[in-house]
């Protein structure tokens, strides 16, 4: 009985040391896990079909003649921060300008504007729908200049800290143990109204495709088959 008894206390105390060491492990990829995050105004250039992180604020840069700009609100832990809800190749700078031309000693740039989610707002802001937008500008015009051109910017300490008024007030945040950003599925973005109207009308209302004088002398021709053979019956009964 005291070896099955020592046998026992043995084993509790092995499955106890297991137990501990497992606790200790998950509170340790917890810490590890854990990190802090920024809510701000990602910026980002559309390279190669691909958003590239600005290494510099918009002040700072000056985009190329049909060069696209994107600028995403939320909260990111990453370094390369948090992208706009759209793929990069979605929006070129031919649909989102449509037939705008930059004059001489000028350029064109496209500019995507995603004002992120509920959830990044941290507050009760509610963010606005994403859009796209059409700057044309000098041709040493920075970022930040493409940008006041198409939006209302709030600017604190040279940094992007609102666009339209979104968010009302803060910049930059920092959030303690920031969570983990969950996959986030592709958004629209709303178009410029004058690159809506590139695209071609038709014009009268939508049909089967049939003109008028087509509709008419398909009448016609009924009208003569129906005639020749109520005719060649008369005859036949005559």
């Amino acid at each position: 009985m005291a070896l099955a008894h020592r046998r026992t206390q043995r084993a509790l105390a092995l499955l106890a040391a297991g137990l501990l060491t497992t606790l200790l492990l998950v509170a340790g990829a917890g810490t590890a896990d854990a990190a802090d995050g920024y809510r701000y105004w990602n910026y980002f250039h559309v390279v190669g079909g691909t958003y590239v992180f600005a290494q510099t604020g918009p002040g700072s840069y000056k985009p190329k003649d049909g060069a696209v700009e994107a600028f995403r609100y939320g909260l990111s832990t990453a370094a390369d921060g948090i992208k706009p809800r759209t793929p990069a190749t979605t929006y070129p700078i031919e649909d989102i300008c449509g037939t705008r031309k930059a004059p001489a000693g000028q350029k064109r740039v496209g500019v995507l504007i995603d004002y992120g989610t509920a959830q990044d707002s941290g507050g009760n802001d509610t963010p606005p729908k994403p859009r796209a937008a059409c700057a044309i500008v000098p041709a040493g015009a920075t970022g930040q200049q493409v940008l006041e051109k198409v939006a209302k910017v709030r600017v604190e300490k040279q940094l992007t800290c609102g666009i339209d008024g979104y968010p009302t007030s803060g910049c930059s945040v920092t959030v303690k143990n920031a969570p983990r950003v969950a996959p986030e599925k592709s958004v629209t973005f709303s178009l410029p109204s004058h690159a809506k109207d590139a695209t071609p009308a038709s014009s009268g209302s939508p049909s089967s495709g049939l003109s008028l004088p087509a509709v008419g002398v398909g009448v016609a021709v009924v009208v003569l088959a129906v005639g020749a053979f109520l005719l060649s019956r008369r005859n036949r009964d005559a």
